[in-house]
């Protein structure tokens, strides 16, 4: 719990990630979390050391008959006072094939979990080989009352043509549990006209606090 302007706000049992972007902070040792992604895509993650943060997990696709299997670590390396910096990756594979791809990344979020900014470096990769330009992620939230914060998670991918993803949504929690709500877009799909958003759900409850 924290007190900003006379108030009582509540600490988001989230703090590690934004939407689907990592922060650069990390869990503690034994506490950890159950989330889903856009309803198919389910992850564990679990604090080991006050400075690394294991995820992983296995789509839920129905349907189909191959699955994403998927792992996140990161590590922080610096974690004083307002300041936190972490590198980590994501890698994915289908079932049945020998293919890996993914990201590795440095970030670094400024703030606190009431009102912070987050701001990353990440390269793709496949197979082995690594895309050289890299893609960069400016994010932030803002809390806005004891239990609603606003998220945004943006891209600059100068790879596709210096292509811009934006978001913005809130996010809703207590004491554990959390769930977020967004929507995504970029200006090249705006001005081709229809709905223009990819709306972004996530649920994840947090355990060992």
């Amino acid at each position: 719990v924290q007190l900003r302007g006379g108030r009582i706000l509540r600490s988001d049992p989230n703090r590690t990630r934004l939407f689907f972007s990592p922060t650069a902070r990390s869990l503690s040792s034994g506490e950890g979390y159950v989330a889903v992604y856009e309803l198919f895509f389910p992850v564990v993650a679990v604090g080991v050391a006050d400075v690394a943060t294991l995820a992983a997990g296995v789509s839920l696709l129905p349907g189909s008959p191959e699955q994403l299997i998927y792992a996140a670590p990161k590590i922080t390396v610096f974690d004083r006072g307002s300041t936190s910096i972490a590198f980590g990756g994501f890698a994915a594979s289908l079932t049945g094939t020998s293919g890996t791809g993914g990201i590795v990344f440095g970030v670094a979020t400024q703030g606190t979990s009431v009102a912070s900014v987050t701001g990353g470096v990440g390269f793709l990769f496949g197979d082995g080989d690594f895309v050289e330009t890299p893609i960069i992620l400016l994010g932030g939230e803002y809390q806005l009352s004891k239990s609603t914060k606003f998220l945004t998670e943006n891209y600059i991918i100068p790879a596709a043509e210096s292509a811009v993803v934006i978001s913005g949504g809130i996010r809703f929690f207590g004491e554990s549990l959390s769930a977020d709500f967004g929507l995504f877009t970029s200006p090249e799909v705006i001005g081709e006209g229809g709905f223009p958003f990819l709306p972004w759900l996530g649920f994840a409850y947090q355990f060992g606090r």
